[in-house]
């Protein structure tokens, strides 16, 4: 068992070297593997260290447009990774850029810039203090899933990236929320969440899963082994799991 898709992967349309291989590059190697439909997703620009600037992101998408055209065989969708930026669930993709996407994807990720001095610090420094102590961690726990829950309310995110990295999240809460908005929830091979109780604790609820690579260079595009051991121990019916064949 194989994917057939990867919705998931970073061009050098990031900033600082984040993604290490063009889109063309990316292209040629997806169709290399045989792979039926990819998405070329950097994170948004609110992320000071390697979104994509505003102004490129037309250039990204016409550049999707011109592969399409050279490679047929392939189907090519551009979209981004947007940035949780506060508690109210508030990205950093306005309706202007969205525009220009084929497919939404959103996260939480530290090196976003927040929407305010508060944000900033509980997401970063709270959520850090919470590892040493339980209290600050379950209230840091609500906060969290309150923001996660939100986007999914607020914005029509079709992929929600690796759920349970870097802040601790109520699953069963975030599952809800997906069931209720249709949002997919990300088994992301890279970063290891959904993770298999994570996984399990999901499945009780009528989501969709999609394992991505969220591949930074061309030769990660693709991979699944680690997202499909987790789902395995998991116990999920890999039917749920939209990419595989």
């Amino acid at each position: 068992m194989k994917t057939k898709a990867d919705y998931h992967i970073h061009s050098t349309y990031s900033r600082r070297n984040h993604g290490k291989s063009t889109i063309e590059e990316i292209v040629q190697r997806a169709a290399e593997l045989g792979l039926e439909e990819i998405a070329i997703t950097d994170h948004g620009p609110g992320h000071w260290l390697f979104g994509m600037q505003e102004h490129k992101i037309k250039e990204a998408k016409d550049k999707v447009v011109e592969m399409r055209k050279k490679y047929p065989m392939i189907k090519i969708l551009f979209g981004v990774e947007a940035n949780i930026l506060d508690y109210d669930g508030t990205t950093d993709i306005t309706g202007e850029l969205l525009k220009y996407c084929d497919i939404f994807l959103c996260g939480y990720h530290i090196g976003a810039l927040f929407s305010s001095v508060g944000d900033a610090w509980n997401f970063t420094a709270m959520n850090k203090l919470g590892r040493t102590n339980e209290k600050i961690f379950e209230k840091m726990k609500a906060k969290n899933t309150e923001a996660v829950v939100n986007a999914m309310n607020k914005y029509k995110i079709n992929i929600l990236t690796h759920p349970g990295d870097k802040i601790p999240l109520d699953m069963d809460l975030v599952a809800k929320a997906a069931e209720k908005t249709g949002t997919i929830l990300e088994i992301n091979n890279s970063h290891s969440h959904l993770n298999t109780e994570e996984i399990k604790i999901a499945s009780k609820y009528n989501v969709k899963f999609v394992i991505n690579s969220d591949a930074h260079m061309k030769d990660k595009i693709g991979g699944c082994e680690r997202g499909l051991e987790a789902a395995m121990d998991a116990g999920l019916d890999l039917s749920r799991i939209i990419n595989l064949k």
